[in-house]
């Protein structure tokens, strides 16, 4: 009976923690882009290769914007790497790389039955340039989003050496809507962004 209720805890917690609110209007792009990032567990992203040299390189890579069923965030892309890794080895190289989000990544565009290549579906790219987290307050930021995001991640061998890397933006696309990306959204306001997107809307379940 213990382990039935503890279960039924869990499950209970899953349900109520993991889902995302209703998107802001198309013509809300920051607003677009920043809830995109938010509700996002994983993102591509890109690099040029150290061991294809010539060639980019691109790796899904687990991301966390805060934790999930919060509108708290910041905008940054996080990850959580091994200096052992591929793409590590890529941005420690050259540290310019690419973050691409899709909504698909989210629940969003597969409930709303929009496919990933439609401009409707949302995509963001945020580029700049990749460097180690080392201000206490951001690990801890990055810590809390990570492990209750992707929960394995929190067991990683220790001696692989395992730190978070942020993205320092320097420019953002973002394509929400018919008539093109815009190219070059004000990374200022893009950061400085205060969500408003209320969790109450929600009807989406991990």
């Amino acid at each position: 009976m213990i382990w039935r209720a503890v279960i039924v805890c869990c499950l209970v917690a899953v349900a109520t923690a993991y889902y995302e609110p209703t998107p802001p209007d198309h013509e809300d792009l920051i607003g677009t882009a920043r809830w995109i990032v938010k509700y996002s567990n994983i993102s591509v992203v890109a690099t040029n290769s150290v061991f294809l040299p010539g060639f980019p390189w691109a790796k899904t890579k687990d991301v966390a914007d805060g934790l999930y069923n919060e509108t708290f965030s910041r905008g940054i892309p996080m990850i959580y790497s091994s200096p052992m890794a591929t793409l590590t080895h890529d941005f420690t190289a050259d540290p310019k790389v690419t973050f691409a989000y899709s909504a698909e990544f989210t629940h969003w565009c597969m409930d709303q039955d929009i496919d990933n290549d439609s401009p409707t579906c949302g995509l963001i790219a945020l580029s700049g340039e990749m460097e180690e987290v080392t201000d206490e307050d951001e690990i801890a930021f990055a810590k809390l989003g990570m492990f209750q995001r992707h929960p394995i991640t929190a067991s990683w061998p220790p001696g692989h050496g395992f730190r978070f890397y942020k993205l320092a933006i320097q420019n953002i696309l973002v394509l929400d809507y018919f008539g093109g990306p815009h190219k070059h959204v004000s990374v200022e306001d893009y950061l400085n962004y205060k969500p408003t997107w209320g969790l109450e809307e929600s009807n989406t379940v991990f």
